[in-house]
């Protein structure tokens, strides 16, 4: 059994103390640094965008992780398997992501080709503001303002006052990407549409 899975549930209960335990714990754990390293050079070409490296990768995968097994999660023996499974896991997903984001960039690209129409703009800014504070903040920042906001540690500032909540520089890419096909479905969803 790893030392992970041996004590974590015992120092969740010690409150924000041992979670901060449970998470060095985690973080400590050589098998998820070995995963993370393996994971990041196998899907580098999609992580490219994302990451800047392994570690902000690694810190990714120990975040979710740590929120699996907070949740009652995740195994009590074998933890090698569930970190192999749950990293590779993770990088099917983004995978996914940078697959869809790549198309609604496209689409977006076209857009932008077709049309500087102001009136096209405003309906997508009315779209944008019907979503979710994560969404609304990204997608206005990075697409839509004039001064558009392409830097990751800024979009997590950005993210933080508007809408009170952590994230990581490594996580900014991948919240796009949903982001993006949360807006497309719904644009098409929309009885009037915008074209």
């Amino acid at each position: 059994m790893c030392k992970s899975c041996e004590s974590f549930s015992d120092l969740l209960k010690e409150g924000e103390e041992g979670k901060k335990k449970a998470a060095r714990l985690l973080f400590d754990e050589e098998i998820i640094q070995k995963h993370a390293r393996y994971f990041f050079w196998k899907y580098q070409r999609y992580m490219s965008k994302d990451y800047d490296n392994w570690e902000d990768f690694y810190i990714e995968i120990v975040l979710r992780i740590f929120r699996e097994k907070e949740a009652g999660r995740g195994p009590r023996e074998n933890c090698d398997g569930y970190y192999y499974k749950l990293t590779r896991n993770i990088c099917e997903e983004m995978v996914r992501f940078t697959n869809r984001s790549n198309e609604v960039q496209k689409q977006l690209l076209l857009l932008d080709e077709v049309t500087g129409d102001p009136h096209i703009i405003e309906k997508v800014k009315h779209y944008i503001q019907q979503m979710e504070c994560k969404c609304s903040t990204l997608l206005y920042h990075y697409h839509i303002e004039e001064q558009l906001v392409r830097d990751k540690q800024e979009l997590v500032v950005l993210l933080k006052e508007k809408c009170g909540k952590d994230y990581t520089t490594g996580s900014v890419p991948v919240h796009l990407s949903g982001c993006l096909n949360k807006l497309t479905q719904l644009i098409q969803q929309d009885t009037n549409r915008l074209f």
